[in-house]
């Protein structure tokens, strides 16, 4: 009696586990929503990181591990995301879309978003097997990381609350 509990607690678990995971498409979808519920938001986040030439929201757990010239690397939990940033390119510039649409040719979402004053644009794109380039940008502003399937989402939520809160110095 004792096996074949044992197999049936085996064989819910496994269901359990594969039932929580979420699938390349679910989490291609959900970032797009996370991306475009912030790009639509009025809420702003306050700024908690100052640097050379930028200020911005540096989330809990993130560090900065490298500034130089327009360019800071940031880590979480082993996951490198790279802040590139023109500050003369006003909030609208195409700069970074434009060759991102270019570049990004194997992207399985692009979707750019625009207001009166702001363009904005996430890229998808697969990397290696299981893994995602992403790609968010504001104006000049713009941040790329590589994540797995499973951090996709938490990794353009992330990354979209970082653009929308830069603030550049004179």
């Amino acid at each position: 009696m004792k096996p074949i509990f044992s197999i049936a607690t085996i064989v819910a678990f496994i269901f359990f586990i594969s039932a929580c995971q979420i699938t390349e498409e679910e989490a291609i979808e959900r970032s797009q929503q996370a991306f475009s519920e912030r790009f639509a938001s009025t809420e702003t986040v306050e700024v908690n990181y100052e640097g050379d030439q930028i200020d911005f929201y540096l989330p809990q757990g993130m560090e900065i591990t490298e500034e130089i010239d327009f360019n800071i690397q940031l880590e979480k939990d082993n996951q490198i995301f790279l802040l590139f940033f023109i500050p003369v390119e006003p909030w609208d510039s195409e700069v970074h879309l434009i060759r991102d649409q270019e570049f990004e040719i194997d992207a399985v979402a692009f979707e750019a978003l625009e207001s009166e004053d702001k363009l904005s644009y996430l890229s998808i794109s697969p990397s290696e097997e299981g893994y995602y380039k992403i790609i968010v940008g504001l104006g000049g502003a713009k941040i790329t990381t590589i994540s797995e399937v499973e951090n996709v989402v938490d990794s353009t939520e992330i990354m979209t609350e970082i653009l929308h809160s830069v603030q550049y110095k004179d």
